[in-house]
């Protein structure tokens, strides 16, 4: 069993090498000493005139050939020989003022897309200027941390970057550019029997590097990592996350709210189970509830838990496929899955009995199972059409919601 899904656990996702680093140049000292600052500074300047390619013209961008491996090697070899965070900060902010924008082709350009606009010309003419702008505001650095991704084990060195630029402007001392992101290793467990996995659960995705912080990683990490399992895992035949559902208490407790203002209000519960709640606490349903539900203590009664386990595992159904913001899933954990094309599969009781998940979710959790051959599919109706792909479970726990309830 795996885990994953939004925040990323995983055990080797990619076989990424991020590069050693290197010895020190023969005769070019990096370290403080007389002199040793404007020999480091000249190193800096001539390894980013050599590692940065240039911005090649408007007309050639889509023909220029990208610049040798090496030249974005040595950027990574001379970046990872710098030991101390003042000295990386240093040649990150070489790099972003004497490679970023062209300021004067940004000038220029957006005279000339000022002149267009005051002047009768074709649409055509008008967006090709537009684009010119464009690509004139692309920083000429970006091109270098395009061509390291691509290097073996370059997207982890770019995270490592990342990470050490967030140092960096914590102590204020640059500020440079985003980049690509990937995961961390996590090493294998001794006693499996692979011959014996069949199925691979996604737990939670988590930032755990530094680097990753503020970056979308989840429908690319989602995809490669099925596929490297997969590779390792050949009799692996099914996909699945087994996810929390941050905010349902809270919606829950929202409802209940608004009903407790309007006496004799019901259309949470079915009568039946309003007198068995209310022969089990002594009060009425929606205002013991309330108590009830914004603390663990329910979970202690075992009357209780089954009582509210036909209730609570609709009523999460219907807030999971049937609440919406802007026409998608409401509860960004399912958004996140559903733009990725899972489905929603099934929703466990009592899943997660720790305080985080009685307090958060009422003890719910959620699968989503991902059918590789209908995740491109499900990805596009649920974004083009708001479709929401469900089970069985789940369609059924929405009908008895639809039932029960009046919302």
């Amino acid at each position: 069993m795996r885990g994953l899904g939004p925040g990323l656990t995983a055990r080797r996702l990619l076989p990424l090498r991020l590069p050693q680093r290197p010895p020190r140049p023969h005769g070019r000292q990096l370290s403080s000493g007389p002199g040793a600052a404007g020999a480091l500074e000249r190193a800096m300047d001539e390894v980013l005139r050599r590692a940065v390619p240039p911005m090649p013209a408007y007309e050639l961008r889509e023909k220029t050939p990208a610049p040798a491996e090496g030249q974005c090697a040595d950027f990574v070899s001379f970046y990872g020989g710098l030991a101390e965070v003042a000295q990386r900060a240093e040649l990150l902010g070489r790099l972003a003022q004497g490679f970023g924008v062209d300021h004067g082709q940004v000038a220029e350009q957006s005279a000339g897309v000022l002149q267009l606009r005051q002047q009768p010309r074709e649409a055509a003419v008008l967006l090709q200027a537009e684009d010119r702008l464009r690509y004139a505001l692309v920083p000429r650095y970006r091109g270098l941390f395009h061509h390291i991704s691509k290097l073996d084990g370059g997207v982890r060195f770019l995270v490592q970057l990342r990470a050490d630029l967030l140092e960096a402007q914590a102590l204020k001392l640059v500020e440079g550019p985003h980049v690509r992101a990937i995961v961390k290793e996590q090493p294998p467990s001794e006693t499996e029997d692979k011959d014996r996995i069949a199925c691979a659960i996604f737990y939670s995705i988590s930032l755990t590097q530094q680097g990753l912080q503020g970056v979308e990683l989840g429908t690319f990490l989602i995809k490669r990592v099925v596929k490297e399992l997969q590779k390792e895992f050949p009799h692996l035949g099914a996909f699945s996350s087994l996810s929390p559902i941050p905010g349902f208490t809270k919606w829950l407790l929202g409802l209940l709210s608004s009903q407790a203002k309007e006496r004799g209000r019901n259309e949470l519960f079915s009568d039946s189970e309003c007198r068995e709640l209310a022969e089990l606490t002594g009060d009425p349903v929606h205002e013991t509830l309330r108590g009830l539900l914004s603390s663990s203590e329910w979970a202690k009664s075992e009357k209780l838990v089954r009582a509210l386990q036909a209730p609570l595992m609709r009523l999460c159904a219907w807030y999971l496929y049937g609440e919406k913001h802007r026409g998608y899933a409401l509860n960004p954990v399912a958004n996140f899955h559903l733009q990725n094309g899972a489905v929603l599969w099934r929703i466990n009781w009592m899943a997660d009995s720790s305080l985080r998940g009685l307090t958060g979710s009422c003890g719910l959790m959620v699968n989503y199972r991902y059918f590789l051959e209908e995740t491109a599919p499900n990805s596009t109706a649920y974004l083009s059409c708001k479709t929401i792909k469900a089970s069985e479970q789940v369609l059924s726990l929405v009908a008895q919601f639809q039932k029960n309830s009046k919302l």
